[in-house]
């Protein structure tokens, strides 16, 4: 089972997203990206996604205007689309990060595995790649200081071809 965890340090903000992810939980993973309402040092309050290079330029399209709600809208397809009860692997290595006071930049090498689908869509067994989140510390609606995910780049995997995140929600987009 997972537990939200208040993101009192960057690495929560991580733990979080994987463990929403894990079961499926669209509404706590929401909960790690900035939301319009939360205030920051630096007035940013909308979250961004750049997919990875390789999308093709009408699936691009799609993340123009990404946002959270977005974000909520693809893990609740794929859980649509999974055997009840199912849950997925999240491997995440991290190969840089930095932070000051208010801002953090984190990137890992990725590996998603999921579960077989019932349905008839297609959802591949393994997605990999490599990603870098931007965040920033902020006041949440409840008053408290917290982290989060201000932008989000998907990158190729750094060796091979397959699926990559940005597949994934191109998949699931609805």
């Amino acid at each position: 089972s997972f537990i939200w965890t208040p993101a009192t340090t960057p690495d929560l903000v991580v733990q979080n997203l994987s463990g929403a992810l894990k079961i499926f939980d669209a509404t706590d993973y929401k909960r790690v990206f900035i939301s319009a309402t939360e205030s920051t040092s630096n007035g940013v309050s909308t979250f961004s996604f750049s997919p990875a290079s390789d999308i093709s330029q009408s699936s691009r399209s799609i993340f123009t205007d990404w946002s959270v709600p977005n974000e909520g809208a693809w893990v609740t397809n794929l859980k649509a689309q999974l055997p009840g009860n199912s849950q997925s692997i999240l491997l995440l290595t991290e190969t840089n990060s930095d932070q000051s006071a208010n801002s953090a930049s984190l990137s890992y090498n990725y590996t998603i595995s999921l579960p077989s689908s019932t349905s008839s869509t297609v959802i591949p067994g393994v997605v990999q790649g490599s990603l870098q989140f931007q965040l920033t510390f902020i006041t949440t609606d409840e008053g408290t200081k917290e982290w989060r995910i201000v932008s989000w780049s998907d990158f190729l995997p750094q060796s091979g071809s397959g699926p990559t995140w940005s597949d994934l929600k191109v998949d699931l987009s609805s």
